[in-house]
């Protein structure tokens, strides 16, 4: 009986610390800790989407980790990036623990669609050769700021207006609208509206990691008709105005501009990077700003450190500097000076249009450059009251420091649209032949 009792009380000793073990300060007994899990094992995605991960049940610290971010990379927030077609592990570390998804990237819809059975034909049409020098200040009528997005429709087979087969020459200057009339009006339609046998490239939504922003950056990518990642093409870098986005210049009808321009042959083949110059959290609703001036300020370190490095390794493009454009609109127009100077021996072809005053003049010249730009394009709207005459007067410095380039006015321009797609297919026939 004394043994049976000593039992009883061991027994009951040992329930009694269970169940202090199981009870917490509250009172109530502990509830079982949930496993630590990661909310995604596996995903696809395509190229440019995101998507977040998370792991759940921890309040740890979590460290990201992506085993191929050629194909995806993720943020400390755990925002997964699709960068090109094919897979890769994204892990969380916590401590020596670690929880993993599988990505796969395929292709978006989008680019899927271009292949064709269609060739575009692709043959070269001369630029003509000469031009008399007209050194004249425009007269800045004031007028009102339009900037309409025009909507593309399908138009019958148009031939392109030529660019005159003689009375041109790189390095002369057409400042009068005579001069315009003969050698830069154009008939937009042919190139803004989608022409008989135009073979479309696409147009692809990108995001690059800047190390000089700090943050995770925005860029639109156009790609060609037929585009081979086999091949090397050139590439063209274009830069939108302050206050503005990526958006601006893809809203111009870029895609029917520059596919209408490579299926006619007036231009070889190439690709265009569009990126967004914004403040690291997006646009400033102050245009004006020091935030949205500060990310133009930036940019050249950008470019170079950011931008062209993940262009050059995820897309078939040429490093070749007799490959490489730049150019833009305003702010822009004034940041492709920019570069196109400051980066000596970087850029082939450099064009500006309705470029902003804020640039400093000081380099607009080639002395020591092992080669030089083969075209060098500004112009600008003679009724453009938002710049004024600083386009002009970037020209006079071009010309006082003998620098081969071309100049011209657009007639009753203002600080719009119409100007712009003017000067991108000016440039475009006299650079990407």
């Amino acid at each position: 009986m004394l043994k049976n009792n000593k039992r009883s009380l061991q027994v009951t000793a040992i329930a009694i610390t269970v169940t202090l073990l199981l009870v917490g300060a509250s009172g109530h007994v502990a509830a079982k800790a949930k496993k630590i899990t990661i909310n995604h094992k596996k995903m696809t995605l395509a190229i440019g989407q995101k998507r977040a991960l998370k792991v759940k049940n921890t309040k740890k610290k979590v460290k990201w980790i992506s085993k191929n971010k050629k194909v995806a990379i993720v943020n400390k927030k755990g925002i997964v990036t699709a960068k090109k077609k094919g897979s890769a592990k994204i892990i969380a570390r916590i401590g020596k623990k670690k929880y993993t998804c599988r990505v796969t990237v395929k292709p978006n819809k989008k680019r899927a669609k271009i292949k064709s059975t269609k060739k575009p034909t692709y043959t070269m049409r001369p630029i003509a050769s000469k031009v008399p020098v007209v050194s004249q200040k425009p007269t800045i009528v004031p007028t009102a700021t339009v900037n309409p997005t025009p909507t593309p429709i399908p138009l019958p087979t148009v031939k392109p207006t030529p660019v005159p087969d003689e009375g041109w020459q790189t390095g002369k200057v057409s400042g009068s609208e005579e001069d315009y009339n003969k050698y830069f009006a154009l008939n937009m339609k042919h190139y803004t509206k989608k022409q008989e046998g135009t073979v479309f490239g696409t147009i692809e939504s990108i995001t690059y990691p800047s190390k000089v922003v700090g943050a995770e950056r925005e860029a639109y990518v156009y790609l060609p008709p037929q585009y081979d990642s086999s091949k090397k093409y050139p590439v063209l870098y274009m830069i939108h105005g302050i206050g503005c986005e990526r958006g601006q210049w893809v809203g111009m009808s870029l895609k029917n501009i520059l596919s209408n321009m490579i299926c006619r042959g007036e231009v070889a083949p190439f690709v265009a990077v569009i990126p967004s110059v914004v403040p690291k959290d997006g646009v400033s609703s102050n245009t004006l700003g020091p935030e949205n001036i500060g990310a133009f300020t930036m940019f050249e370190q950008e470019f170079l450190q950011d931008l062209e490095p993940y262009i050059l390794e995820n897309f078939a493009v040429s490093s070749d500097r007799k490959d490489t454009g730049v150019c833009g609109l305003s702010m822009g127009g004034m940041e492709a000076l920019h570069l196109g100077f400051a980066i000596k021996d970087h850029f082939n072809y450099i064009g500006s249009f309705s470029a902003a005053p804020t640039l400093d003049q000081s380099l607009l010249n080639t002395n020591g450059w092992k080669n030089v730009p083969e075209t060098v394009l500004l112009c600008s709207g003679t009724a453009d009251t938002t710049i004024g005459d600083n386009p002009y007067n970037y020209h006079k410095t071009l010309e006082e420091n003998k620098v081969d380039h071309i100049w011209y006015m657009y007639p009753n321009g203002t600080h719009e649209e119409k100007v712009w797609q003017n000067g991108l297919v000016n440039f475009l026939l006299r650079s990407y032949r």
